[in-house]
């Protein structure tokens, strides 16, 4: 399959997920017009995709290009690092989860330690090329698009922040400082892999920017869903693997578009130090309100 069917047929089904998670909120549809409301929705959803795309293409039009895998083609062994990543973490969740130590706190430290070191394994032992630095952006460029990701990422922040009920306590400084390098730690290795090497192993290889940016955005959002529905499938209740799936349903769309946003932030200024900082700052929100072990 080709990126370009690959990219239809994954926008297709996002649209599908959109329409479903739409219908099936509580009260939105009345049985007295449900044909006229599932139409209504089916047309606002193709409308917002329709807009989406064309922003996205306007987003990643240009030539400039910042990074290279200097013509190997890597997709394939990224793509191999990344189900690796994933099946060492749900095999260590299973482990802890028979032992006993299913807890968030266990998850979260076989989260960031898998996260960091596989991907780490993959390029010290070469399975893994680190691309190569073409260019740089001009620096007024890059500050002013610095400044604008920076401060939408903290008023994105906050308002998540602002909107969560029954927030946690600020925890002392000690445990802050420690958790609040575990997330940066976080954002960084994600936007390593997903950025860094899938985006620019992407870019290489199909020499489509909107292409490159959008798989790697919905490589990003699919990352995250096995670790959102592991628990119920590994205490075997599909009743709540069900309910699971579908209120993590409007996060992963969420998430995708936030690795969306994230990737045309790489493909316009290259640097890793800005969109690892833009990814923690939208991550911070939720961990003040909720607490680092209670973040996905």
């Amino acid at each position: 399959m080709t990126a370009r069917r690959l990219s239809q047929f994954l926008a297709l089904s996002l649209a599908a997920l959109t329409w479903w998670s739409l219908i099936s909120q509580p009260d939105v549809i009345d049985p007295e017009f449900a044909v006229e409301i599932h139409v209504a929705l089916l047309v606002v959803v193709a409308l917002f995709f329709g807009l989406s795309f064309l922003a996205l293409r306007f987003a990643t039009g240009g030539s400039a290009t910042y990074w290279s895998m200097n013509r190997a083609d890597q997709v394939r062994p990224i793509v191999w690092m990344e189900l690796a990543t994933v099946g060492i973490m749900l095999s260590a969740a299973m482990v802890l989860h028979w032992l006993g130590r299913g807890d968030p706190a266990s998850a979260k430290i076989t989260y960031l330690l898998t996260g960091t070191l596989v991907p780490a394994a993959f390029l010290q032992f070469g399975l893994v090329t680190w691309p190569s630095r073409l260019s740089h952006p001009g620096r007024l460029r890059l500050l002013l698009i610095a400044g604008l990701a920076i401060c939408l990422a903290a008023a994105w922040s906050y308002a998540g922040y602002s909107t969560i009920p029954d927030k946690i306590d600020i925890p002392p400084v000690p445990d802050l400082i420690v958790t609040v390098g575990a997330v940066i730690v976080g954002a960084t290795f994600e936007e390593i892999v997903f950025r860094v090497l899938l985006l620019t192993a992407l870019l290489d290889r199909t020499g489509s920017r909107f292409q490159a940016v959008y798989l790697s955005g919905v490589a990003f959002g699919l990352m995250h869903v096995p670790g959102a529905l592991a628990d119920p499938i590994m205490h075997g209740d599909w009743v709540f693997l069900q309910q699971v799936a579908f209120g993590y349903a409007p996060e992963f769309l969420m998430q995708t578009l936030m690795g969306l946003l994230l990737g045309v932030l790489w493909l316009r200024t290259g640097s890793i130090t800005l969109i690892a900082a833009t990814h923690a700052i939208l991550n911070m929100g939720n961990f003040l309100a909720t607490g680092l072990l209670a973040y996905g």
